[in-house]
Formats: structure tokens, sequence, C-alpha cells
């Protein structure tokens, strides 16, 4: 065979491998990202969000577990659903954040709550944060996020109060408010749940891995920032109303969640101390 004539086969089959490879690469380039979100969703349904608690009922440990408010008691006018901490009923919540989140439940207008006041305090009572903010201007689901001196300490246990104020004189003292009461205490993760973040791969891996674990707050937190994020997404908005179902409180997963309120001031001296 002539010398040109192998140097054409070799040439033909050559082209033809690296066109065959380019195919390839093409094919695998535009189907990889459908695959890998296949395989997203897949593990996506896979994961389930529920609470499980071992965390002994508060109230028998003396510390305050109101999470429902004083509902026509009070300055405050009557409404439908009142004021509520999302906590679990009678239970003291668990936390792994320096500075957690809480979340409330505010069925008043702005125009109707002249104030709020939060309080943290410590095992001895001593304040650790007393801060003021305004009430939004139409009821929903919104968060309170602590910021402590230093950060809260680990393995202790801290009770905290969320009022509002209905009177225009927030200083008077016949002036009684709208409030709930809870505690949490903030743990440092065990090896199992340790693990079992380090292999979560999704946001929503992280949320059940802590809700399964008991973590409560931080739970809760991180979903509602979900919700937020995607308020149409089908899958966060069933896996909010199993948490909250969990904690007793399904009645509140239809509520609009809306987010941070602005804290004013800390250590809010113009407010009555109860």
């Amino acid at each position: 065979m002539p010398v040109q004539q192998i140097l054409k086969s070799f040439c033909l089959k050559s082209c033809k491998n690296v066109i065959i490879s380019l195919l390839n690469l093409i094919v695998v380039s535009y189907f990889m990202p459908a695959i890998a979100q296949v395989n997203q969703v897949e593990n996506s349904n896979s994961t389930h969000v529920y609470f499980n608690t071992n965390e002994p009922d508060g109230s028998s440990q003396g510390r305050p577990s109101g999470r429902r408010g004083t509902g026509s008691r009070g300055d405050c006018p009557s409404v439908e659903m009142p004021l509520e901490a999302l906590i679990p009923n009678e239970r003291s919540g668990l936390v792994i954040e320096e500075n957690p989140t809480l979340w409330f439940y505010i069925p008043f207008k702005s125009n109707q709550v002249s104030a709020g006041e939060f309080s943290l305090q410590d095992e001895e009572k001593n304040d650790v944060m007393r801060t003021s903010f305004p009430v939004p201007t139409q009821p929903g689901i919104f968060s309170l996020q602590l910021k402590t001196a230093k950060p809260l300490e680990i393995n202790k246990t801290y009770t905290w109060y969320f009022k509002l104020y209905c009177q225009n004189n927030t200083t008077s003292k016949s002036s009684i408010p709208s409030f709930v009461s809870g505690s949490l205490k903030r743990v440092a993760p065990d090896v199992k749940l340790e693990q079992q973040l380090k292999a979560a791969t999704t946001p929503r891996a992280k949320i059940a891995a802590y809700a399964q674990n008991g973590i409560w707050y931080t739970a809760l937190s991180e979903l509602a920032l979900l919700r937020i994020a995607e308020p149409q997404n089908t899958t966060f908005q069933q896996d909010w109303q199993n948490l909250l179902a969990y904690a007793g409180l399904k009645y509140l997963a239809n509520k609009p969640i809306f987010g941070e309120l602005k804290i004013l001031q800390q250590n809010a001296s113009n407010l009555p101390i109860r």
C-alpha cells in the first residue's frame, strides 16, 4: 500500500475518533445538569423533616413556658388568634447558635400596639438582654434575633419574655401587656449530629438533622428562612406544616411569614419591668 494511502487512512480514523469524543463530551455536558437535578429531587424527597425531643417539660423545672398570649385579658384588643411563640408546647427549646433567633405570631397591627419589649434572663434572673422594637403594620409571623454582649453559654438555660403594650402610655404601672414567655438552652452538637450535618448536602437535609435531634430553635429558624426565600416551594411548605404540627402549632402553618423585627434600643429603660 502506498505511503500516501496509509497516511490518509490513519487520518480518517483519527478524525473519526476525535469527532466521536467531542460528540460524547457535548452530550454529557448537556444532560449532566438534568441528571444532577433529578438526583437532587430524589434525595430531597427522601428527606423527612420531623421533630424529636427528649427535653424535659419546662414547667416541671420552674421555668415559664407560656407560649400563648393573654388573649382578651390585658389592655390589648380581642383577636381571633392571640399572640403566640413558635415553641414546642410546655417545653424548653434547644439551640446551637451563639445568638439564636426566636419566632412569634403577632396578631395585632401597628395602630393597635404602642410598643414591644423583649428580655432575656440567665439562671440567676439577671438581664442578659432587654430591648424594645416597633410592631409591624400587619399580623403575621416574625423573628427576633438575640443580640447579647457575649455568646450564650453552653448547657445553660435562659428565660425570655416577649411583651406587647397596647396602651399609649407604656410607662404606666397599670399597663397590662399581652405577653408570652419560654426558655431556651444552648447545647453543643454531639457526635451523631455532627456526622449528620457533615453528610448533609442540602440546607433541607441539615434542617432535618436539627429537627430529628430536638434542636428546635435552629431547625425552625433555618426552615423559616427557606420559606421566605421560596414561598411557592411546595416541599418547604409541607416541611413547615409538618414541623409545626409536631409542636402542636399546625394552625399557624398558613400564617404569612414576614421576617425580622427591627430592634430599636438595647436595655430599654422607658418600659416597665414585670
